[in-house]
């Protein structure tokens, strides 16, 4: 059984788009569409270079996970190392291996994709690629990037950070599908 339902769909036609900032790994533009039914609208789009994350399980059956302040949403947030692309094109699975290591000093060799997911479709076309790492091993320290100080490495049983998924304590979207991928 083929899931063709979405070829059905009548699309929105760009009629104009305006550059609204520009950046190394993202640009906004406002675009001018046709919807289906004839009458215009807007659109804002953020176009991305794409990112990796990675959620770290030591042979113990703990998850290595990052606490940061996200300025975005005003909160902190347990998270699962993650990061953009350097460069477009570049191998996700070298994006996830290099922030796993920058991110909490842990590297691991056995990394199995679980997921790409859209971080929010409804405005943006990045694309997270989500592995999951199994036996990783403490191997140097955290070497963040300026903007990344006081970020925190969190250790903790697999089984916690599940449940801490499904009660809600743990909101970030990349976090939340690769934990509760692990079930």
């Amino acid at each position: 059984m083929g899931y063709d339902f979405m070829d059905s769909l009548p699309k929105e036609k760009k009629l104009k788009r305006t550059l609204k900032y520009d950046c190394d790994f993202l640009s906004v533009y406002e675009d001018d569409v046709l919807l289906p039914g004839g009458k215009k609208s807007k659109r804002v789009v953020v176009e991305h270079i794409g990112a990796a994350a990675i959620l770290p399980i030591t042979s113990d059956n703990e998850v290595i996970l990052v606490r940061q302040y996200r300025y975005a949403a005003d909160t902190e947030s347990l998270e699962i190392p993650a990061g953009k692309k350097d460069v477009i094109g570049e191998d996700p699975v070298l994006c996830a291996k290099r922030e796993l290591t920058e991110e909490t000093g842990y590297s691991a060799e056995d990394i199995v994709k679980i997921a790409q997911i859209y971080s929010a479709i409804g405005f943006s076309d990045e694309k997270i690629d989500i592995f999951v790492a199994y036996d990783v091993e403490k191997t140097g320290e955290v070497d963040t990037d300026p903007d990344e100080e006081f970020v925190e490495v969190v250790k903790m049983p697999l089984g916690e950070a599940i449940q801490m998924a499904r009660r809600g304590l743990i909101r970030d979207a990349k976090t939340v599908v690769a934990l509760l991928s692990m079930q």
